[in-house]
Protein backbone atom coordinates (compact mmCIF):
# COMPACT_ATOMS: atom_id res chain seq x y z
CA UNK A 1 0.00 0.00 0.00
CA UNK A 2 1.44 3.37 -1.21
CA UNK A 3 0.10 5.63 1.74
CA UNK A 4 -0.49 9.19 1.77
CA UNK A 5 -1.22 9.95 5.38
CA UNK A 6 -1.61 13.96 6.83
CA UNK A 7 -1.85 15.00 10.23
CA UNK A 8 0.49 12.60 11.54
CA UNK A 9 -0.65 9.45 13.63
CA UNK A 10 -4.47 10.17 13.05
CA UNK A 11 -4.32 9.10 9.11
CA UNK A 12 -1.03 6.75 9.63
CA UNK A 13 -3.54 4.75 11.53
CA UNK A 14 -6.45 5.63 8.90
CA UNK A 15 -4.22 4.07 6.30
CA UNK A 16 -4.23 0.88 7.77
CA UNK A 17 -7.65 0.54 8.80
CA UNK A 18 -10.22 -1.07 6.28
CA UNK A 19 -13.21 1.20 5.65
CA UNK A 20 -16.24 1.08 7.66
CA UNK A 21 -19.32 2.30 8.21
CA UNK A 22 -20.61 4.92 10.00
CA UNK A 23 -18.69 5.58 13.09
CA UNK A 24 -20.51 4.71 16.71
CA UNK A 25 -22.23 7.07 18.79
CA UNK A 26 -19.34 8.54 21.05
CA UNK A 27 -16.56 8.20 18.34
CA UNK A 28 -14.66 11.86 17.45
CA UNK A 29 -15.14 12.46 13.35
CA UNK A 30 -11.89 14.19 12.17
CA UNK A 31 -12.32 17.05 10.33
CA UNK A 32 -11.13 16.16 7.14
CA UNK A 33 -11.25 19.77 5.21
CA UNK A 34 -8.57 20.78 8.05
CA UNK A 35 -6.71 17.65 7.56
CA UNK A 36 -6.67 18.15 4.10
CA UNK A 37 -4.78 21.58 4.23
CA UNK A 38 -1.82 19.82 6.35
CA UNK A 39 0.65 18.92 5.06
CA UNK A 40 1.44 15.68 3.55
CA UNK A 41 3.73 12.34 4.43
CA UNK A 42 4.41 9.95 1.75
CA UNK A 43 5.00 6.27 3.98
CA UNK A 44 6.88 3.57 1.60
CA UNK A 45 5.00 0.47 0.60
CA UNK A 46 4.27 -1.91 4.30
CA UNK A 47 5.70 -5.67 2.79
CA UNK A 48 2.63 -7.73 2.16
CA UNK A 49 1.28 -9.74 4.78
CA UNK A 50 -0.03 -13.36 4.41
CA UNK A 51 -2.67 -13.85 6.27
CA UNK A 52 -2.27 -17.89 4.77
CA UNK A 53 0.63 -18.44 5.06
CA UNK A 54 2.34 -21.27 7.73
CA UNK A 55 1.56 -19.79 11.17
CA UNK A 56 1.73 -22.03 14.65
CA UNK A 57 0.21 -20.65 18.00
CA UNK A 58 2.30 -20.40 20.73
CA UNK A 59 0.41 -20.25 24.13
CA UNK A 60 2.02 -18.00 27.34
CA UNK A 61 3.07 -21.25 28.97
CA UNK A 62 5.23 -22.11 25.39
CA UNK A 63 6.98 -18.59 25.50
CA UNK A 64 7.50 -18.99 29.80
CA UNK A 65 8.87 -22.36 28.65
CA UNK A 66 11.15 -20.71 25.86
CA UNK A 67 12.28 -18.19 28.24
CA UNK A 68 13.23 -20.36 31.10
CA UNK A 69 15.57 -22.33 28.52
CA UNK A 70 17.66 -19.33 27.46
CA UNK A 71 17.77 -17.39 30.44
CA UNK A 72 19.21 -17.43 33.82
CA UNK A 73 16.11 -15.36 35.51
CA UNK A 74 13.36 -15.20 33.31
CA UNK A 75 11.72 -12.28 33.43
CA UNK A 76 7.69 -11.46 34.04
CA UNK A 77 5.34 -12.04 31.25
CA UNK A 78 2.44 -9.43 31.18
CA UNK A 79 0.12 -10.08 28.77
CA UNK A 80 -3.78 -9.92 27.47
CA UNK A 81 -4.01 -12.78 25.06
CA UNK A 82 -3.12 -16.30 25.99
CA UNK A 83 -2.40 -17.25 22.71
CA UNK A 84 -0.43 -15.37 19.93
CA UNK A 85 0.28 -15.81 16.46
CA UNK A 86 4.11 -16.99 15.26
CA UNK A 87 4.41 -16.46 11.62
CA UNK A 88 7.16 -16.99 9.49
CA UNK A 89 10.36 -15.66 10.10
CA UNK A 90 10.81 -14.06 7.07
CA UNK A 91 7.32 -11.64 7.37
CA UNK A 92 8.73 -10.48 10.22
CA UNK A 93 11.83 -9.63 9.22
CA UNK A 94 10.32 -8.13 6.03
CA UNK A 95 8.04 -5.41 8.61
CA UNK A 96 11.02 -4.77 10.74
CA UNK A 97 13.45 -3.41 7.04
CA UNK A 98 10.13 -1.42 6.60
CA UNK A 99 9.69 0.06 9.88
CA UNK A 100 13.34 1.37 9.29
CA UNK A 101 11.43 3.06 6.55
CA UNK A 102 9.36 5.23 8.41
CA UNK A 103 11.87 6.98 10.30
CA UNK A 104 12.65 9.47 8.10
CA UNK A 105 9.20 10.02 6.87
CA UNK A 106 7.38 10.16 9.95
CA UNK A 107 10.54 12.48 11.56
CA UNK A 108 11.25 9.88 14.04
CA UNK A 109 13.66 10.05 16.25
CA UNK A 110 14.95 10.42 19.80
CA UNK A 111 14.14 12.84 22.33
CA UNK A 112 14.84 12.46 25.99
CA UNK A 113 11.66 11.59 27.82
CA UNK A 114 9.27 12.56 24.65
CA UNK A 115 9.70 10.28 22.24
CA UNK A 116 12.54 7.54 23.32
CA UNK A 117 13.05 3.68 23.68
CA UNK A 118 9.49 2.86 24.58
CA UNK A 119 8.09 4.85 22.07
CA UNK A 120 9.75 3.44 19.44
CA UNK A 121 9.10 -0.29 21.21
CA UNK A 122 5.10 0.20 21.58
CA UNK A 123 4.95 1.95 17.99
CA UNK A 124 6.79 -1.01 16.64
CA UNK A 125 4.22 -3.75 17.86
CA UNK A 126 0.78 -1.43 17.08
CA UNK A 127 2.18 -0.69 13.46
CA UNK A 128 2.99 -4.65 13.07
CA UNK A 129 -0.78 -5.85 14.80
CA UNK A 130 -2.23 -2.53 12.00
CA UNK A 131 -0.30 -4.80 9.41
CA UNK A 132 -1.34 -8.20 10.04
CA UNK A 133 -5.12 -6.99 10.89
CA UNK A 134 -5.13 -4.71 7.54
CA UNK A 135 -4.37 -8.12 5.46
CA UNK A 136 -7.59 -9.26 7.24
CA UNK A 137 -5.46 -11.53 9.82
CA UNK A 138 -8.35 -13.72 11.96
CA UNK A 139 -5.65 -16.60 13.22
CA UNK A 140 -4.63 -14.68 16.77
CA UNK A 141 -2.45 -11.48 17.38
CA UNK A 142 1.26 -11.47 16.32
CA UNK A 143 3.47 -12.87 18.82
CA UNK A 144 5.24 -9.46 19.29
CA UNK A 145 5.33 -7.33 22.26
CA UNK A 146 7.73 -5.37 23.91
CA UNK A 147 10.15 -5.87 27.06
CA UNK A 148 11.88 -3.55 29.87
CA UNK A 149 15.71 -4.71 30.18
CA UNK A 150 18.68 -3.47 32.45
CA UNK A 151 21.66 -3.37 30.04
CA UNK A 152 24.74 -4.56 31.84
CA UNK A 153 26.14 -4.50 28.22
CA UNK A 154 26.08 -2.23 25.29
CA UNK A 155 24.23 -3.77 22.64
CA UNK A 156 23.25 -2.12 18.99
CA UNK A 157 24.31 1.12 20.26
CA UNK A 158 22.67 1.17 23.36
CA UNK A 159 25.86 1.92 26.58
CA UNK A 160 25.29 -0.10 29.49
CA UNK A 161 24.26 0.63 33.21
CA UNK A 162 20.80 1.59 32.42
CA UNK A 163 17.45 0.98 31.91
CA UNK A 164 15.57 0.00 28.08
CA UNK A 165 13.03 -0.93 25.89
CA UNK A 166 13.39 -3.27 23.19
CA UNK A 167 11.23 -5.14 20.67
CA UNK A 168 10.22 -9.33 21.22
CA UNK A 169 8.96 -11.36 18.20
CA UNK A 170 7.83 -14.82 17.91
CA UNK A 171 8.93 -16.51 14.88
CA UNK A 172 8.86 -19.62 13.14
CA UNK A 173 12.35 -19.89 14.21
CA UNK A 174 12.29 -18.61 17.85
CA UNK A 175 12.68 -15.83 20.03
CA UNK A 176 13.83 -12.75 18.67
CA UNK A 177 15.14 -9.71 20.03
CA UNK A 178 14.62 -6.30 17.86
CA UNK A 179 16.41 -2.94 18.29
CA UNK A 180 13.55 -0.49 17.30
CA UNK A 181 15.84 2.83 16.96
CA UNK A 182 18.33 1.27 14.15
CA UNK A 183 16.63 -2.27 13.56
CA UNK A 184 19.24 -4.65 14.79
CA UNK A 185 17.72 -8.16 15.20
CA UNK A 186 19.29 -10.88 17.33
CA UNK A 187 17.74 -14.57 18.61
CA UNK A 188 17.24 -14.08 22.09
CA UNK A 189 20.03 -16.47 22.88
CA UNK A 190 22.26 -14.23 21.19
CA UNK A 191 20.80 -11.04 22.96
CA UNK A 192 23.65 -10.50 25.97
CA UNK A 193 21.49 -8.70 28.33
CA UNK A 194 18.76 -11.73 27.96
CA UNK A 195 19.40 -12.23 31.75
CA UNK A 196 18.20 -8.96 32.78
CA UNK A 197 15.06 -8.50 30.73
CA UNK A 198 13.04 -7.78 33.61
CA UNK A 199 9.34 -7.45 32.39
CA UNK A 200 8.05 -8.73 29.09
CA UNK A 201 4.07 -7.09 27.69
CA UNK A 202 2.64 -8.79 24.97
Amino acid sequence: MTGRVTAGWLLVLTAFTPAQGAPPVGRIVPDLAALAREASIILPPPPVWDAKSTATLWTIDDIKVEFGKITDTPPRINFLRTNLLRPDHTQLVDFKNWFRKLEKPLKMHFVEQLWDCDNYANCFVAFADLLALRAGETRGSICIGWASVFYRFKFAGIRAGGAHAVVILGTSQGLFIVEPQDGTMVALRDFPNRHTIEEVYF
